[in-house]
């Protein structure tokens, strides 16, 4: 199959947020059954992690029949203007950010001189208003549920204004998902619990969804065995994502003072790009809080943690670094919410803490207990291992797209 990948960020490098991994790795399996063309659009975000943009290029021109990068540059006063349009006209924000009549113009151009049998979109908001004027299959990914991840937002939210906001673009965006979900010939979600919303959406409308797990490369994320490790807890996540910054704040400001009580010499190590000022206040007034920022690698940083923390509290899809952590055999501790959609177990593969004494509990649980730590970090990596490998999932993929395109030639 010749396949035109589309990508709202730039697919390098190889370590960085979850969404990253996830179409990064799925792309790169897939490229191991198809033809894959791909384009992506180039952020402003995207050159905090890469400098140099030809050894993306390079990279992933490894992979791909060919790689092609469009600027997608937004302005303050484009954000304000997309802000008053989701308020006044009801589009959606988070639709209005990745509209590109550059991208649209590329594709449209790219399929007329290519026989192209199936276009992967990798967000909403990419290619809806050129829908029509697509004759190959059109496949839309879900790396969450868009219109529930804002009502999460509306309902967490304290600051009026803003939560106005958060419920405004959480209608706006249910309108668009009921227009254009059913325009694609399938759609991607990452778990049975995001199935189910897709599926409330549309309501009436039938739509063809399939699941493909967010995952983990096993091999790529090595397991260690909980020796040699040290007093220290450890997060990772994109800080200038809202649920994450927003669980580090819950996270240093009641759980952290508690445990330092309890263990004078545990050390917390913070990883992520662009904390937030009221972030980096926090960690300032703790001296054993360390913001690494971005890094390059975070497994030498994971793997000699004795705990990893996901008190996040909103958003959806599933967190790809729990299963990071999970490969690399470092116990987790979460919210229910950071890890719905997995199916591990509490008390098996990970343990699950909401509250700060249940966070306070289930850490000194794991910090007194060799044992249970040995036990719940073996049980977790041969999880991973059997469910939510990459090489399993990305044959999955291609299979599924197989299908799609027989189903096509056969009616």
């Amino acid at each position: 199959m010749r396949i035109l990948w589309l990508s709202h960020f730039l697919l390098f490098p190889e370590t960085g947020y979850g969404a990253l991994q996830r179409s990064r790795n799925l792309l790169l399996e897939l490229c191991k059954h198809h033809d894959i063309y791909l384009i992506c659009l180039f952020r402003e975000a995207d050159k905090s992690l890469v400098k140099n943009l030809d050894l993306a290029e390079i990279d992933l021109k490894k992979h791909c029949k060919n790689v092609f990068f469009v600027p997608h540059k937004i302005s303050n006063i484009s954000k304000i203007y997309f802000i008053l349009k989701s308020i006044f006209a009801k589009f959606p924000y988070s639709v209005s950010i990745y509209c590109s009549k550059y991208l649209k113009n590329d594709v449209l151009r790219f399929i007329s001189d290519e026989n192209i049998d199936l276009i992967h979109s990798d967000t909403l908001g990419m290619i809806e208003p050129i829908l029509d004027r697509i004759s190959a299959i059109k496949v839309l990914n879900h790396h969450d549920i868009e219109s529930h991840k804002m009502y999460r937002r509306y309902k967490n939210e304290e600051n009026l204004a803003k939560r106005l906001f958060f419920w405004n673009e959480n209608k706006c965006l249910e309108k668009y998902e009921k227009k254009y979900y059913k325009k694609y010939d399938m759609n991607i979600v990452v778990s049975e619990m995001d199935y189910k919303r897709l599926n409330e959406i549309m309501g009436k409308w039938n739509i063809h969804a399939i699941i493909v797990e967010n995952g983990v490369d096993c091999d790529y994320f090595a397991f260690h065995a909980r020796k040699n490790c040290h007093e220290e807890l450890i997060f990772t996540g994109a800080l200038d994502y809202y649920p994450n910054d927003k669980s580090m704040l819950f996270f240093c400001s009641d759980v952290w003072p508690i445990l330092k009580k309890k263990y004078p010499k545990l050390k917390f190590s913070i990883i992520g790009k662009n904390p937030s000022k009221s972030l980096m206040s926090l960690v300032k007034s703790s001296r054993d809080i360390k913001m690494l920022g971005y890094v390059d690698d975070v497994r030498p940083h994971i793997k000699r943690a004795k705990v990893f923390v996901c008190p996040i509290k909103e958003g959806g899809g599933t967190r790809i670094k729990i299963l990071d952590a999970f490969s690399q055999g470092v116990p987790v501790v979460s919210t229910y919410i950071g890890a719905e959609g997995l199916d591990a177990v509490n008390g098996k593969h990970l343990l699950i803490a909401d509250t700060p004494s249940e966070f306070v509990e289930r850490i000194s649980d794991l910090l007194d207990n060799d044992v249970l730590s040995e036990k719940i970090s073996r049980d977790a990596r041969k999880f991973v291992e059997e469910k939510y490998s990459y090489k399993y999932l990305g044959k999955k993929l291609a299979k599924e797209y197989e299908n799609l395109l027989e189903n096509k030639l056969n009616t």
